[in-house]
């Protein structure tokens, strides 16, 4: 008995099937693969904001300084803490860091390639202390609502003229989202991640009292900025703990 084989037409048929299945499949999977990177980066941000909470239990109720002469220094007051310099990287960042090097206390390696930023309104400013004081636990009216660190650029995130510019290392990802245009600075990978977001069109979040949640850009724009985008919020704003 003969068998009979494919067709050119039944087999360029099967062909077009399974392009159609790759076509639906293939963004499907890319997208898995983003939400399972998004969940690593939550963890990160988790493990950093309860660290923060014992930081501050352990430095008489005073959170860390975000920054001293342009470089991160939170970090280095945190490391004691998490004692894992992958804590500072987001597995979904444009950033290929240098983590070579294990002693944290020297931070010039990480300051231009940590992926997260602290809320400057929060820890304080060593470069603005008029500006951004440092602060203490008892002003922090509603923890659970005040951001302490997120996904951003290198190390800080000011909720004044910085962030509405989005200056390099304070740019916070999918700000374009909303409509900000974005330094010229940022290089081609860090204007996709200003663009679009890091995660979905959105960040992660750690915040005051140890929780961490992830929110689209947008939403962060619009419990940060005034409707006209150009001013912040003077009330509830979840970059400012005097506000809630």
């Amino acid at each position: 008995m003969i068998k009979k084989g494919f067709t050119l037409i039944e087999l360029l048929v099967v062909i077009a099937i399974i392009a159609i299945l790759a076509g639906i499949l293939f963004p499907v999977f890319a997208q898995a693969r983003e939400k399972a990177r998004q969940t690593s980066c939550l963890s990160n941000l988790k493990q950093l904001s309860t660290a923060i909470v014992m930081y501050v239990d352990d430095n008489h109720e005073t959170y860390p300084f975000c920054r001293k002469t342009n470089v991160g220094i939170w970090q280095t007051s945190l490391y004691s803490y998490v004692k894992n310099v992958d804590i500072y990287f987001c597995p979904s960042s444009w950033t290929n860091p240098d983590k070579s090097q294990s002693d944290f206390n020297i931070l010039y390696n990480y300051a231009a390639g940590s992926n997260y930023g602290a809320n400057a309104g929060l820890f304080g400013d060593c470069d603005d202390l008029a500006g951004y004081p440092i602060k203490k636990a008892a002003r922090v009216k509603s923890p659970s609502n005040v951001m302490a660190v997120m996904d951003a650029g290198w190390y800080c995130v000011f909720p004044q003229a910085w962030l509405l510019t989005g200056y390099n290392p304070t740019y916070v990802p999918g700000m374009g989202l909303a409509g900000f245009t974005g330094p010229e600075s940022l290089s081609a990978e860090a204007k996709v991640d200003y663009n679009n977001g890091r995660h979905n069109e959105g960040i992660n979040v750690a915040y005051a009292d140890g929780h961490a949640s992830f929110m689209k850009s947008t939403e962060f724009v619009s419990q940060v900025f005034n409707d006209d985008k150009s001013d912040i919020r003077t009330s509830k704003n979840p970059m400012v703990p005097a506000s809630w």
